[in-house]
């Protein structure tokens, strides 16, 4: 018997763009990959300076909250996490099934800020709500074009005697909504949890742009994050990364002169899949989806030059085993993204999207022999 993660989203660092409320009730819907007999939460306050108080933390079977039962830190159920820090919550005897999702509660009365934030588009194993009264009773939303964001919740953790091994799904936006990262946990659950440590923005070569508060959000690049994560644990990770460093440059000032050419994209393509094998963690990296944007018709030709740069570097990713390749999947006639697949912003998959990469993605897991 030991501690197995069976659920685990990255917090992102939201200090330049905080959340200053007066009170708060989040409602948190998360479905574990594992059974188990007992949970346990890993709560962060990373990118705030000062102390979080939550005065309530429950869990429940039923998303009204009925018998829920308190969630504890030092067997006190106000629980403090210091600023720059996080904390184990205690282990907390609850049945867990794989699958079967368990809402959390969190209530705080005090005037503070929140900048650990997660979020999700897709609602199938993961939703939130969170409103700015301590006492209310909100119910989860169901739209998914709708960002659905929560606070400090990271890991979810299960007494098992399971040991289920960990996929990693890494990169941007298309792997923090949600759409594919569904897709794969439906055809891995009880077989391996997919951890999501997706960046809305995020870039492989560049760091966030500092010109706008947004933009702040959108993290180190993956390089360097990569690099600097502390998981000693072997296991594969899945990349989706690229469409940013193409697109990014179209929208933001700063960025307008870190349009990547294809020999520094697959340099630094080089570059992360050395750091992942020197941690035993075998790449599986996607080529750059298809993307045509609406822009102003005075970058019409950037955004031309953008996709032709997408192919270039897409054609020479194809020569490695490792690469999967999106193309056959989402592109269009056009050179677009299918509208079958699209978001609505000719940028990010829908639900049928994110189902159709997960496919191509598994295909590539089995020939490597993950998730069997």
């Amino acid at each position: 018997m030991g501690w197995q993660i069976a659920s685990s989203r990255l917090t992102h660092d939201f200090s330049a763009l905080p959340f200053k409320m007066k009170e708060l009730t989040s409602l948190i819907k998360i479905t574990p990959q594992v059974d188990g007999s007992g949970l346990r939460l890993i709560l962060q306050n990373r990118f705030n300076d000062a102390t979080l108080f939550f005065d309530e933390l429950t869990v429940s079977h039923d998303e009204k909250m009925n018998d829920a039962k308190s969630i504890t830190r030092g067997q006190q159920k106000q629980i403090a996490i210091v600023g720059n820090g996080a904390v184990h919550t205690d282990a907390l005897p609850f049945e867990v099934v794989a699958g079967q999702p368990l809402y959390f509660r969190m209530r705080a009365s005090q005037k503070q800020t929140y900048a650990d934030f997660s979020c999700v588009y897709d609602e199938t194993f993961y939703n939130a709500i969170m409103a700015g009264t301590k006492n209310a009773a909100p119910h989860l939303p169901h739209n998914w074009q709708a960002r659905k964001g929560w606070f400090s919740i990271s890991c979810l953790e299960v007494w098992t005697d399971k040991k289920t091994p960990i996929i990693e799904l890494t990169g941007d936006s298309l792997a923090e909504t949600g759409m594919i990262e569904t897709g794969l946990i439906k055809q891995l659950l009880s077989r391996a949890v997919v951890v999501n440590t997706g960046i809305s923005g995020n870039r492989l070569l560049h760091d966030a742009p500092q010109d706008g508060p947004l933009y702040q959000t959108f993290g180190e690049s993956l390089i360097k994050r990569v690099a600097q994560s502390t998981d000693s644990r072997p296991h594969p990770v899945i990349a989706l990364i690229g469409s940013n460093d193409l697109v990014l440059p179209l929208i933001d000032g700063q960025s307008a002169h870190e349009l990547v050419t294809s020999g520094q994209y697959l340099a630094g393509v080089s570059r992360l899949k050395q750091i992942l094998d020197d941690r035993r963690c075998p790449l599986i990296l996607a080529t750059i989806p298809p993307f045509s944007p609406h822009v102003a018709p005075q970058q019409e030709n950037v955004l031309l030059d953008a996709q032709q740069r997408r192919l270039l570097i897409n054609q020479e990713l194809r020569r490695f085993e490792w690469v999967i390749d999106l193309d056959p999947w989402l592109l269009d006639s056009d050179g677009g993204l299918k509208e079958i697949y699209d978001f609505g912003d000719h940028l990010h998959l829908n639900a049928a999207g994110g189902m159709v990469a997960a496919q191509a993605i598994m295909q590539k897991l089995s020939q490597f022999g993950y998730g069997k």
